[in-house]
């Protein structure tokens, strides 16, 4: 293979049909002396995580939860769904829970979804 055809297949890659990456900030999530990550796609869940970091709102995480920690929520074997999760002031009782709790009912927060109450951003991960 020549040089320009090493050129012309590298400009390739990527170029048809595929979305680039929609940017997203990963949280730290701390429920009771448990943790974990939240990543978010949506800009608008993103301020409002960086302002419960700063203490000027109090919400908490609500969205779909799935199975499998995304690559980005370890011990975890579940993950919000970063595209759909929203930071709340209230919610049903049913969706709350701590994660170990969680962890122990992953198929049930499957079908309902998580809204850990307490649930309260600490920080941002690097």
């Amino acid at each position: 293979m020549g040089r320009a055809s090493v050129v012309l297949v590298a400009l390739g890659v990527g170029c048809c049909g595929s979305e680039p990456d929609r940017p997203f900030t990963e949280f730290i999530v701390a429920v009771g002396e448990e943790r974990f990550v939240l990543r978010a796609s949506d800009p608008e869940t993103i301020r409002l995580g960086h302002e419960n970091i700063r203490g000027a709102i109090s919400v908490f995480p609500i969205g779909p939860l799935r199975r499998g920690d995304g690559g980005f929520n370890t011990p975890w074997s579940w993950h919000l769904d970063p595209d759909r999760v929203r930071f709340t002031e209230v919610a049903i009782e049913v969706c709350d829970g701590a994660p170990s709790y969680v962890e122990e009912h992953v198929d049930e927060y499957a079908q309902i979804g998580y809204c850990p109450w307490g649930g309260r951003v600490v920080g941002v991960r690097p």
